[in-house]
C-alpha cells in the first residue's frame, strides 16, 4: 500500500495542470482577502468572513484537483496499466482516496493560513481589531475539512462517470448553481428540503458564526452529514471502477 500511495503522489505532482490548481486554488483566494482586508470597513467580527468566503473558489478547485487525480487516468487510457501493474484494485483506488483527500486538506489549509495571516497584518496596519472567536476558528478549521472533502467527492463523481470533461462541470456548476436552484424550487412545496441539500450542508463547514444562523443541521451536523454522502459516493465509485473493464 505504502508504494501504491507513493506512485500516486508522484503522478499528481508531476501534472502541470494540478501544479497550476493548486497555485490558482491558494494565490487567488490570497489576492481576494489582502483586498477586502485593505478596502472594506471591516469590524473585528469579521475577520473569518474576509478569510473563508474567498477560500471558497480554493474548495471548488479541490474538487477539479480531485477529478484529475483519477480523470486523467481514464482519458488517456493509463489506468489499463496502473491496474496491470496492481491487479488488486482497491489497492490503487485505497491509494488514490489517501492521496486525493490529503491533498484537498493540505490545499485547504494553505489558503486558510496565508488568507487569516494577510488579513491580520493588514488588519493591523490599519489599526482595525481582529479578534478571533471559538466560532472563527471552527469555521476556519471546518474550511480546511471541506477542501478535503471537495476533493474526495470530485474523485468519486469521476469514478462514477469515467469522463473528467462531465465530472469537473458537475462539481463546479452542480453545488453552486443547480443544487440552490432545486432547493429554492422544491423548497417552495416542501417545508425543510433545503435543510438536506448534501453540498449547502457541506458548505456550512466554512460558513462564519455571525452567518450560520440556527437553522439546518448546523455546523457539525452538515458537515457529518455531507462527509456521510461524499463517502456514500465514493464507495460507490470504488465499486464501479473495480468491477468495470478499465
Amino acid at each position: 500500500m505504502r508504494y501504491a500511495i507513493a506512485s500516486e503522489w508522484i503522478k499528481l505532482r508531476s501534472a502541470r495542470s494540478n501544479l497550476v490548481l493548486m497555485t490558482i486554488a491558494v494565490a487567488v483566494p490570497l489576492l481576494l482577502s489582502g483586498l477586502i482586508a485593505g478596502l472594506a470597513d471591516l469590524g473585528p467580527m469579521d475577520v473569518s468572513g474576509a478569510v473563508l468566503f474567498p477560500s471558497q473558489l480554493c474548495v471548488l478547485l479541490a474538487g477539479v484537483v480531485g477529478v484529475l487525480g483519477i480523470g486523467q487516468e481514464y482519458r488517456h487510457n493509463t489506468i489499463r496499466v496502473t491496474f496491470a501493474a496492481e491487479p488488486r484494485r482497491w489497492r490503487v483506488l485505497g491509494a488514490k482516496i489517501v492521496v486525493t483527500a490529503l491533498t484537498g486538506l493540505a490545499m485547504g489549509l494553505a489558503s486558510v493560513v496565508a488568507n487569516f495571516a494577510a488579513v491580520r497584518v493588514i488588519m493591523a496596519l490599519r489599526d482595525l481589531p481582529a479578534t478571533v472567536g471559538g466560532g472563527d476558528v471552527a469555521a476556519m478549521v471546518g474550511g480546511v475539512v471541506l477542501c478535503g472533502l471537495f476533493a474526495l467527492a470530485g474523485f468519486a463523481v469521476t469514478a462514477v462517470i469515467r469522463q473528467p470533461a462531465g465530472a469537473i462541470p458537475v462539481i463546479l456548476v452542480w453545488p453552486v448553481v443547480v443544487e440552490p436552484l432545486v432547493g429554492v424550487l422544491v423548497g417552495l412545496s416542501v417545508d425543510g428540503f433545503s435543510d438536506w441539500l448534501p453540498f449547502a450542508n457541506g458548505f456550512r463547514l466554512a460558513v462564519p458564526p455571525t452567518d450560520l444562523g440556527g437553522g439546518g443541521l448546523g455546523r457539525v451536523g452538515g458537515g457529518l452529514y455531507f462527509a456521510a454522502v461524499v463517502a456514500a459516493l465514493t464507495v460507490m465509485g470504488c465499486l464501479l471502477a473495480n468491477r468495470r473493464d478499465a
